[in-house]
């Protein structure tokens, strides 16, 4: 073979096999529907001074919508469930990250912390379960904190709702 003939061989190969990174499911073959069950609020009554009341239903709901848009789950009635989600809001926190020269702070980080659990209706045999599992937003301080605070708010839940919908469904 001529050197060109390697160098097309070689090239053919890498466009063939791809770039090494696969996506696999990561549940069992016969997990095809999920229903999910309301996220309770166990935060601390000593720490609720930050919550968002209906906070864990707007989270219900983007998990939901999340596994919908993910199309590797189907969402069902819990008696047609495969396996059932279901989970509680633990920590909503936010903490400074950007301080001007007086120690004000100008950027916030909000973090929402919940537990979770995936469960093989059938067995009962748990499937998944994360204790601590967070989504989190950046927010800088405006004149107007509360809409900004409620946006990030927004975001850190579909941030949560992705993150826990992609580590159910799939493996990197």
């Amino acid at each position: 073979m001529t050197r060109i003939s390697w160098i097309a061989l070689f090239l053919t190969t890498c466009l063939l096999s791809g770039c090494g990174y696969t996506q696999q499911a990561h549940l069992p073959s016969d997990i095809k529907t999920v229903t999910v069950k309301t996220f309770k609020n166990e935060i601390p009554p000593d720490e609720q001074f930050a919550y968002r009341p209906g906070l864990e239903i707007e989270l219900t709901n983007a998990i939901i919508d999340r596994i919908i848009f993910d199309g590797n789950l189907k969402i069902v009635d819990e008696s047609k469930a495969d396996a059932v989600l279901e989970g509680a809001v633990i920590s909503y926190k936010q903490e400074g990250l950007r301080y001007d020269r007086l120690d004000s702070v100008q950027e916030y980080r909000l973090f929402l912390v919940v537990k979770f659990k995936l469960v093989d209706r059938k067995t009962k045999k748990v499937i998944i379960e994360e204790p601590n599992f967070s989504g989190r937003a950046e927010f800088f301080v405006s004149r107007s904190p509360a809409v900004t605070r409620r946006t990030a708010a927004n975001d850190a839940t579909t941030d949560l709702a992705r993150s826990l919908v992609d580590r159910i469904v799939e493996e990197w």
